[in-house]
């Protein structure tokens, strides 16, 4: 009797860990990524891409648009599908930080703003999507 109390005791707590792992269930944005974003107010479309690393919720890469090479940093939230980027030009002139949330695993869309007090929609997808 004594065994089995500690063995189901066991596999809840082997349940319950296994629930908690550090990565997040829902995505991962590693991979090449092309964007395009307008600025608030105006009706030019510009376009990037990006290249994002993703360790557990931590997220990292490099992007380049017509506004320079920027260096990246973020987190990808722990029970969403919302993720946080931090963009900075290569010659720390220029930042930002983009809000935005996964649409599926090859497709996203949010809201940036710059330290230029600039700010606009983005939206994203994945290259060589898995179909």
């Amino acid at each position: 009797m004594k065994k089995s109390i500690l063995a189901v005791v066991a596999i809840l707590g082997v349940v319950i860990f296994s629930g908690c792992a550090s990565q997040p269930r829902h995505a991962n944005l590693t991979g090449a990524w092309n964007y395009t974003f307008e600025e608030s107010g105006k009706s030019v479309t510009q376009t990037g891409s990006m290249t994002i690393a993703q360790n557990q919720y931590d997220l990292s890469g490099k992007a380049i648009d017509a506004f320079g090479e920027f260096s990246l940093s973020g987190l990808i939230d722990a029970n969403s599908s919302k993720f946080i980027l931090n963009g900075m030009r290569n010659d720390n002139k220029r930042t930002f930080k983009m809000d935005a949330v996964l649409s599926d695993e090859n497709t996203f869309s949010g809201t940036y703003i710059t330290d230029q007090n600039t700010s606009g929609s983005i939206k994203g997808s994945r290259l060589n999507a898995a179909k």
